[in-house]
C-alpha cells in the first residue's frame, strides 16, 4: 500500500485493511474473475472482471473506489479479500430509504476460516449507520450470510427474459414491426420513465435514475 489515506487497520498475521483505489483496478479486476468464476479458478469470468473495473475506474452515481475493502498481505502485496458497498435509494410504498448492497463477496481458498469477511462486513456496516443507510441487502448463497446478521426477505430477480427460439418465423410477405438496438443517450428520459412506470408494480424496488442509466450505457 503506497496511499496512507487507503489504510483501515492492521489485522496482524502480515495482513492489513484497507479502502481501495482506482489503482487497483486491474488487480482487483483479476482476484474477483477467479474467486467468483462458476467454473473455477482456473476458468476466470471475464464478465464479472469487467464489472469490477468498472465499478473501480468509472464515475458510478453512487459508488467510489474507496467503498472498496481489501485485505493485502503486506509482504506481497497481494489481494486475499475483498468486498464492496454499493450504496442505493429503495423505495417502501412511495417511501424512500437509504440500503447498502454488499456485493463481490470473496477470499483466496488459503485465507479462508480467519474471519476476514466478517472483519469487511463490520466495516462496511459501521459506513452503513454513518451514511443513514438504514438497510443492508445482499444476493448470494442462500442463507450464508445469516452469519453476518442477514436474513432471507424478497424474492430474487424481478425482470423478465425473451429468447431468439421464443419469436415467431415471419410468414412469406411479412415485414417486421418491431426492431431490437442498442441505446443511446437520447434515450435515457425514456427509459428512466418506463422503469419509473414499473416500480409501481411493486411494493419495494430499487430507485434508479437517468444517472444510473447513463453509467450503464458508458
Amino acid at each position: 500500500m503506497q496511499d496512507a489515506s487507503l489504510f483501515i487497520r492492521d489485522l496482524g498475521d502480515g495482513l492489513i485493511l484497507r479502502h481501495a483505489s482506482k489503482q487497483d483496478a486491474a488487480a482487483l479486476a483479476d482476484f474477483n474473475s477467479h474467486i467468483h468464476s462458476d467454473n473455477g479458478p482456473e476458468h476466470p469470468d471475464h464478465r464479472i472482471a469487467a464489472w469490477t473495473r468498472d465499478l473501480l475506474a468509472k464515475p458510478h452515481p453512487t459508488l467510489t473506489a474507496r467503498d472498496f475493502t481489501i485485505v493485502e498481505e503486506t509482504a506481497t502485496r497481494r489481494i486475499v479479500s475483498s468486498l464492496n458497498l454499493i450504496p442505493q435509494t429503495w423505495t417502501y410504498e412511495g417511501i424512500e430509504f437509504g440500503v447498502g448492497r454488499p456485493e463481490l463477496v470473496g477470499t483466496l481458498p488459503e485465507f479462508r476460516g480467519r474471519g476476514l469477511v466478517r472483519t469487511q462486513f463490520d466495516e462496511i456496516h459501521k459506513w452503513c449507520e454513518a451514511r443513514g443507510l438504514v438497510a443492508q441487502a445482499i444476493t448470494g448463497i442462500p442463507y450464508f450470510y445469516r452469519q453476518f446478521g442477514y436474513e432471507m426477505a424478497l424474492d430474487f430477480v424481478g425482470r423478465r427474459f425473451g429468447y431468439e427460439a421464443n419469436v415467431p418465423r415471419l410468414k412469406k410477405g411479412e415485414k417486421e414491426q418491431y426492431h431490437i438496438r442498442p441505446a443511446a443517450q437520447a434515450d435515457l428520459p425514456f427509459i428512466a420513465n418506463l422503469y419509473a412506470e414499473t416500480q409501481k408494480r411493486y411494493m419495494i424496488s430499487c430507485v434508479r435514475g437517468v444517472d444510473v442509466f447513463a453509467y450503464e450505457l458508458k
